[in-house]
Parts: C-alpha cells; structure tokens; sequence
C-alpha cells in the first residue's frame, strides 16, 4: 500500500466508543489492511484560566462522551469495509454535524 494512498470515510460517530471499537476490530478480522481512525470534537473548547474543567463533565453519571469517531480506508477497499460496517451494524447511519451551531473555522 502505498504511503499517501487516498482514504475514504467509511463510519463516523459521536459518542459511540465501544461501537467504534468493535467495528475496528471487526475490520481488522476481515483482514482489511491500511485502517486509519481518528478522533476529533466539534464544539469550541473550553475557555477560562486554570485548569479548564467542564462543568457538564460533573454529572451524576460522569463524564458525557461528546468525541467524534471516525474510521477511513483505502478506497480500494471501501466496497469490502462497507459490507463488514453493515453486516455488523445494520441501522448505522453517519454523523452530521448540526449547521446552526457555532464551527471552529
């Protein structure tokens, strides 16, 4: 494979850790080769001075998983991933972001 092969977005998510996991483990099962995952956020950090504490993070239940999983790979093996990403989770559907609320541009 080579170094800067072009990547498709085959799943994204936000808050799903544990099915982000499976499905990297599902993939790499299938033998599918050149995975990339990554994860980012989509809401503006956390302003102030000091150590930068999100209040939403001291609920009764801990802290809210508002990261965005996302899992790409090569585009010679995109038909392969979508299947397995399919098979495994059947009613999946991609996250988008919400357009009416603040961006990080």
């Amino acid at each position: 494979m080579p170094l800067f092969a072009k990547k498709v977005k085959i799943y994204e998510a936000k808050g799903k850790k544990a099915e982000w996991k499976s499905v990297r483990a599902a993939l790499k099962e299938a033998g599918i080769a050149g995975v990339s995952t990554g994860i980012w956020q989509d809401e503006p950090p956390v302003g102030g001075c000091g150590a930068h504490l999100d209040g939403r993070d001291f609920g009764p239940n801990g802290r809210i998983d508002r990261d965005i999983y996302v899992i790409r790979v090569p585009e010679d093996e995109e038909e392969k991933a979508s299947t397995v990403v399919k098979n495994l989770l059947p009613d999946y559907k991609p996250y988008k972001q919400d357009e009416n609320r603040f961006k990080l541009t």
